[in-house]
């Protein structure tokens, strides 16, 4: 009967493509990672036994710097009941998972619903750290994909990784790729970037659709929070 229900992958798969003068956006870190990402989490769901009880749903989708218009298009036109969606969970970021071997990791909206303890749990199991958002001012919560299903009374989570150390360090380094790199045809893969750090972050997500997936009861919003409604019916 669970298969009735479905959790959805999502990443948007656009920068800006590529404009008027030829001139190409790669859009490496935002967000090729995160297409590859889902990518990498369908095959490995595809090599699952057994298989995850409730249906999985990969959604790459585009216009996201537009203002979520693949996300929004889909959600309010989508594939699958909205209804019996059981939760969102997406990928997007500015490449910080490629900093190091990822040891701590951010749940955006993780304290909005019951995927947050599954998310901390899930956390925890595999090594890693939570953190609380680390640029709280970027709003980032309301700013990508998953934002499109909160707003259709869907639980959802966006993953972010970070390496250790000192937090300064590599905030240091995103602000200056926000400002060298972001949204420009400078977003290309660096010979620097660690592969460790993307691997753990998807190991994170597969993990915690896998639960999601399994469970009994689709997970619900907190009382405490201000996204808290039924899902949509389409």
């Amino acid at each position: 009967k669970l298969k009735e229900e479905a959790v959805v992958y999502s990443a948007h798969y656009d920068a800006y493509g590529i404009d008027g003068s030829g001139q190409i956006f790669p859009g490496a870190a935002d967000n090729a990672l995160g297409t590859a990402t889902i990518a990498a989490i369908a095959e490995a769901f595809g090599k699952s036994s057994p298989r995850p009880r409730r249906s999985i749903i990969f959604l790459a989708v585009t216009g996201e710097e537009y203002g979520l218009l693949g996300a929004e298009y889909w959600v309010k036109q989508p594939t699958w009941p909205l209804e019996k969606v059981a939760a969102n969970i997406n990928y997007d970021g500015i490449g910080t998972e490629t900093y190091g071997p990822v040891k701590r990791v951010v749940g955006f909206g993780a304290e909005h619903s019951q995927l947050g303890a599954t998310f901390e749990e899930v956390a925890v199991a595999i090594g890693t750290e939570v953190a609380p958002d680390p640029m709280p001012a970027e709003n980032a919560v309301v700013r990508s994909d998953h934002y499109a299903f909160v707003k259709a009374g869907v639980p959802a989570l966006m993953l972010m990784g970070a390496p250790e150390g000192d937090i300064s360090v590599w905030l240091k380094r995103a602000r200056q790729w926000l400002d060298t790199d972001y949204h420009s045809p400078n977003d290309t893969v660096k010979p620097d970037w660690n592969w460790n750090g993307p691997l753990k972050v998807a190991e994170l997500g597969l993990v915690v659709g896998m639960r999601v997936a399994d469970a009994e009861a689709m997970p619900s919003w907190l009382p405490t929070s201000r996204f808290n409604k039924p899902r949509a019916v389409k």
